[in-house]
């Protein structure tokens, strides 16, 4: 079976699970995201260079606080990633973490999923939060799978050979394209009342973020020495395969959600 019918074929499986977390909202998509944070947990974990029980438990245990904070309370979560993020960086300053191994540590963990991942909560929590998070995960989607098969089939230059080898400029600039188009057609459909030009900057801000995204996760499993971070999604890899755009394009839409709100 081709990689390409794998990953359709795990589309169609994920497709109607993710859509009917985001119709439902509430507890029911919280719960889904603490599902989808948790399981990217354990894939890091396994690539970390020292590991610990102890930490790996209070890590976790942390990762959840986090995920329930963004759906009780938005300012306590922010609170939470501000300090994560602090704690990280005193560290990095400090030399407690080496900065050539600086994505390797339980609390990079943390603010790598925890922060990232869980702004889809706080998005689905404004009044238009369904719309403006469907929005973003169709934008996010388009651009992945556009920069995929034109990659895979008219990619000829390689963007960034010494961290993601597969990632071509062809690819990339169909994404960007695609994901411009989509995020005009969506906007001009749904009751959010924003120019073509906003919605073209939407488009063109989460495809260069989900590129970022997709270099970060690229350059930290080739430190790491792994092709993919799990196999849980066939054709994907594993969950944060799968999720690594959304990690930075989220927290941004989240600014961009409030004042479309």
């Amino acid at each position: 079976m081709s990689n390409l019918l794998k990953r359709s074929l795990t589309c169609l499986v994920l497709l109607p699970i993710v859509f009917y977390s985001v119709f439902m909202g509430g507890i029911v998509f919280a719960a889904f995201v603490l599902l989808v944070v948790s399981l990217a947990y354990w894939e890091y974990e396994k690539i970390l260079k020292i590991k610990s029980k102890n930490l790996s438990i209070l890590s976790y245990l942390t990762l959840i606080s986090i995920t329930i904070s963004a759906y009780i309370d938005p300012v306590l979560f922010l609170y939470l990633s501000a300090l994560t993020s602090l704690i990280w960086l005193i560290r990095l300053i400090f030399n407690r973490i080496e900065i050539k191994s600086f994505w390797s540590s339980y609390i990079f963990i943390l603010i790598y999923i925890g922060f990232g991942m869980n702004f889809s909560i706080l998005i689905r929590n404004l009044d238009n939060g369904l719309l403006l998070l469907s929005s973003v995960l169709v934008i996010s989607s388009i651009n992945d799978i556009s920069a995929y098969i034109v990659g895979k089939f008219f990619g000829v230059t390689k963007a960034f050979p010494n961290v993601s080898p597969n990632k071509t400029y062809e690819g990339s600039i169909a994404g960007v394209v695609s994901s411009i188009i989509v995020a005009i057609c969506i906007f001009d459909y749904i009751d959010i009342e924003i120019s073509v030009f906003q919605s073209m900057f939407i488009g063109m801000i989460v495809a260069f973020l989900g590129i970022i995204g997709d270099l970060v996760e690229s350059f930290i499993k080739r430190r790491s020495g792994v092709k993919d971070t799990g196999n849980l999604l066939p054709g994907h890899g594993g969950v944060l395969d799968r999720i690594d755009s959304l990690i930075f394009i989220l927290p941004i839409f989240y600014l961009i959600a409030i004042y479309l709100d």
